[in-house]
């Protein structure tokens, strides 16, 4: 990431985040990074992507974004995949928002329907709404 900062990168954009763990690893070694050469941060944007359907699950699999087995588990078997994703990614979202502020870390988020399911479309605003309300708070 530094070398992308050196490059001109005025911020990052992740992939859509559905595992914590890993998120705050990433963040971890970035600030460590940026610690050992006493440099600032530049903002990282999270993206999230709201899930409606294991089809779309396995599409999003496909594309590379990371699941959690347990948080998988959870999509699959849910009554309302859909509404289940969406308190998904609020929690998510909690987790990793503490932790860069720990790390004195600014975040972004960025939200994006990798559906063109017409209720997942519609899924990513109320995502968009319940995120920021969290982000701001």
């Amino acid at each position: 990431m530094l070398a992308k900062q050196d490059a001109g990168c005025r911020f990052f954009i992740t992939q859509s985040v559905y595992d914590a763990a890993s998120t705050r690893s990433l963040l971890s070694d970035y600030a460590l990074s940026l610690q050992a050469c006493g440099r600032s941060p530049v903002p990282v944007v999270l993206t999230f992507s709201p899930c409606g359907s294991v089809r779309t699950l396995e599409f999003m699999k496909w594309l590379g974004i990371s699941f959690p087995r347990w948080l998988e588990n959870e999509l699959r078997h849910s009554a309302d995949t859909l509404k289940r994703s969406i308190d998904l990614c609020e929690d998510v979202l909690a987790d990793v928002k503490d932790y860069a502020r720990e790390k004195h870390l600014p975040i972004g988020i960025n939200v994006e329907s990798v559906s063109i399911r017409k209720a997942e479309v519609d899924a990513s605003v109320e995502l968009y709404r319940r995120l920021s309300s969290r982000l701001g708070g």
